[in-house]
């Protein structure tokens, strides 16, 4: 009976293997050397049409390097192979705000990672977090270095195979992008083979499932000497205001608040509006942005594409019985991204209070989205946003007011900004 179960599971596996391997097959028997000449055409055109940053990458000749990558794309065998060469141009742009991605049903077979959490710390690349016990069992454990992947020295195989098809504006962003999303990634049916620093050998499947952990968007508590510490972790979702709303009673009891954005990917920077609102006696300007404008007859006298700026808009502070009036400091990194920069951006212009941290990921912005052949798609960055008073933070971060080095410790910013609170 065993034997019976195990061939009929066997059975199930192979096929459901052989479905994704066909699915697979029509997506790239679809892609004719037209289409993949059209699919570059089109991140070339619209990038060369609405992309917002072509001067921060000066040395880049667009036009050139499309014309560079026909024949490199017409090479491909695989669609994965094909959208790859399309991410290696596109990044080119160096902007995280501007990607090809990759069709999800290639994603969920090439691009699968182990449930182990990477992080690069001192240029030194260590596992931070085990999402499955298997692992445990294995001798794996959060604490120790990586060396070597797949028989190579670990920064090689991260700039060879990684770094050259992700997205990102800034150094900071770059460490993140390749050595904590992406790092581990591979075919879900290669196991993994990472070497430690202390010599031993470790293979790792990646069909290893990770522990569904849905993330909340607040965390909220009261730390000693009655310093409320509140962690947003996404500017996104519909119950944002509500759940803020619901917390905020509890918020306004504490006297002084450490508002953590460290790790927060972003989402709608109306949301992150909505916090400062409670944070202000005063109107308080956003962040200035400008896209570009195109006009046909303005090109045929020789003019260049003009820029559109805006100067932001206002955002008004609630009714006076319900702003929180005392002092605040918010704690950044380089994963605060997108629309948590916006927010980090808001509030030093509403000088509320301190930037604590490290400088952010530097990435913001609307994308524009294309689709591509083959169910892929593109986003180019629309949008160029300044602080209120005009600086530059896309391809450079926004700078902290208190600095503080990344370590293994994961309080290392919480404690900096009780300490800062205690002395006000």
């Amino acid at each position: 009976m065993k034997k019976i179960i195990l061939s009929f599971s066997l059975m199930i596996a192979v096929t459901m293997l052989t479905s994704a391997e066909t699915r697979i097959q029509e997506n790239t028997d679809r892609l004719s050397d037209e289409e993949k000449i059209y699919g570059l055409s089109t991140v070339w055109k619209e990038a060369d049409k609405n992309f917002v940053f072509f001067d921060q990458v000066p040395d880049l000749d667009w036009d050139k390097t499309y014309q560079t990558f026909i024949p490199k794309v017409l090479k491909t065998q695989t669609t994965y192979e094909y959208y790859r060469i399309l991410q290696e141009f596109c990044s080119l742009l160096n902007d995280g705000h501007t990607r090809v991605v990759i069709p999800w049903e290639l994603r969920e077979v090439f691009e699968v990672s182990p449930p182990i959490v990477t992080e690069l710390i001192d240029d030194k690349v260590f596992i931070t977090r085990i999402l499955n016990d298997t692992l445990g069992r294995q001798g794996l454990s959060a604490g120790m270095e990586i060396v070597a992947i797949d028989g190579m020295e670990v920064h090689e195989y991260a700039m060879k195979h990684i770094q050259p098809f992700v997205f990102y504006s800034t150094k900071q962003d770059m460490e993140v992008q390749v050595y904590e999303h992406n790092l581990l990634n591979g075919h879900i049916d290669k196991p993994l083979r990472i070497r430690t620093k202390d010599n031993k050998e470790f293979s790792v499947s990646r069909r290893l499932k990770k522990p569904d952990e849905p993330v909340q968007i607040f965390e909220f508590k009261v730390l000693d000497d009655n310093i409320g510490y509140l962690k947003i972790n996404r500017f996104w979702g519909d119950r944002f205001k509500s759940e803020f709303d619901s917390l905020y009673r509890e918020i306004t009891k504490t006297s002084k608040l450490i508002i953590d954005i460290s790790d927060n990917g972003g989402g709608n920077s109306g949301y992150s509006n909505y916090v400062i609102s409670h944070l202000i006696e005063e109107p308080v300007l956003s962040s200035r942005w400008k896209t570009l404008m195109y006009m046909p007859a303005y090109a045929s006298w020789g003019w260049n594409t003009q820029w559109q700026d805006n100067s932001g808009s206002m955002i008004k502070p609630v009714r006076e019985s319900l702003r929180f009036t005392k002092p605040i400091v918010v704690l950044i990194s380089e994963k605060t991204y997108s629309a948590a920069e916006d927010f980090a951006s808001l509030f030093l212009n509403t000088k509320r209070g301190v930037l604590v941290g490290r400088p952010t990921a530097g990435t913001t912005g609307n994308p524009i989205g294309f689709e591509l052949p083959g169910e892929g798609w593109l986003q180019i960055c629309s949008k160029r946003d300044y602080l209120a008073n005009g600086k530059e933070f896309v391809g450079y971060g926004i700078e902290p007011n208190h600095t503080v080095k990344k370590t293994k410790d994961k309080e290392e910013l919480t404690k900096e900004g009780i300490k800062i609170l205690k002395n006000q």
